[in-house]
């Protein structure tokens, strides 16, 4: 996993189409369930949600391979992917990514909105929190 993960993120949208396409979520859903597959295999499990070609498919798996998000090998005359990260993994990635960027505006205020957020959305979870940040206070050498 030496490359650089690409991608963009859109605020405004939901779930993994927050960072990935809507043909690229679905790719990511099949190799992740799946395992290595050929475009084919790919193909043939979106293609009873969508009207897709398979020239649309391989257009998108390579694109998503420059973007390090899927590892390529070829077999034959066929090439198979398989995702360069598992769905957990991803999240962390994209997760830290994401945090870095909108710290990058202002510090401060993601954390404020972050910790809003979550005593919002998960009361329980700011004990956790709690505990974490005064994990992380004691584990810090002062020099």
């Amino acid at each position: 996993m030496n490359k650089q993960l690409k991608f963009n993120f859109n605020p405004f949208k939901e779930g993994l189409n927050q960072v990935l396409g809507a043909l690229e979520k679905d790719i990511m859903e099949v190799l992740w369930t799946r395992g290595e597959s050929s475009v084919k295999e790919i193909l043939d499990a979106i293609s009873s949600d969508r009207d897709i070609s398979y020239s649309t498919v391989i257009t998108v798996t390579n694109r998503m391979a420059k973007k390090s998000l899927l590892k390529k090998r070829k077999v034959g005359r066929a090439y198979f992917y398989n995702p360069t990260y598992n769905r957990e993994q991803f999240f962390d990635v994209v997760s830290k990514k994401m945090i870095e960027g909108v710290s990058g505006f202002s510090f401060q205020s993601a954390m404020v909105h972050f910790v809003d957020y979550m005593a919002q959305a998960d009361p329980d979870k700011m004990e956790y929190f709690s505990k974490l940040i005064e994990s992380k206070r004691k584990n810090k050498l002062i020099v």
